[in-house]
């Protein structure tokens, strides 16, 4: 069950929450309820190149707001969970970024991403990544150094743990 539940993480959230520039998307729009759709223009009523990702699971939106690329999630019954957004590397806490300088010396930086929950530490997304209960957002941090890659997972406590490693 906790490998199901990482993979399921990992593709949720990891480093495909926005599709890479250049790539056609495919655009579910009209599999997206009225309900999702009004609370995602209620939320981000400034989103431009808006893109919907409808599966049994969840609805992922990915669009640009304040020219930050950003991605919304809504569950299964259309609750919205939270979002993410791309943020630079000082976004992390001071200890962390110390942390992750002294155990991946020679690493580069290949993305990060915050995830903003809606309702921490309630929700299932909460729950399923085990953030503390005084957290309600929680970073991703993918780094690289020729052959070999990592996953962090970050939280605003400055606590570093590893995803994956190879």
């Amino acid at each position: 069950m906790k490998k199901l539940t990482l993979i399921a993480l990992v593709t949720l959230l990891s480093f495909g929450a926005f599709a890479a520039d250049g790539v056609k998307k495919i655009d579910d729009t009209d599999k997206v309820s009225s309900y999702v759709m009004r609370q995602f223009e209620t939320e981000f009523g400034d989103a431009k190149d808006v893109t919907w990702t409808v599966n049994e699971n969840y609805n992922k939106v990915e669009f640009t707001a304040d020219n930050v690329k950003m991605a919304a999630f809504y569950d299964a019954n259309g609750k919205y969970i939270g979002h993410t957004e791309v943020v630079t590397y000082n976004a992390l806490p001071s200890a962390a970024r110390k942390q992750i300088a002294r155990d991946y010396e020679g690493f580069h930086v290949k993305e990060l991403i915050r995830f903003q929950f809606a309702d921490a530490p309630t929700s299932a997304l909460a729950r399923l990544t085990a953030i503390s209960i005084y957290d309600d957002e929680v970073y991703f941090l993918s780094l690289n150094k020729a052959d070999k890659q990592a996953t962090l997972k970050i939280s605003p406590s400055s606590s570093v743990e590893i995803l994956s490693k190879n």
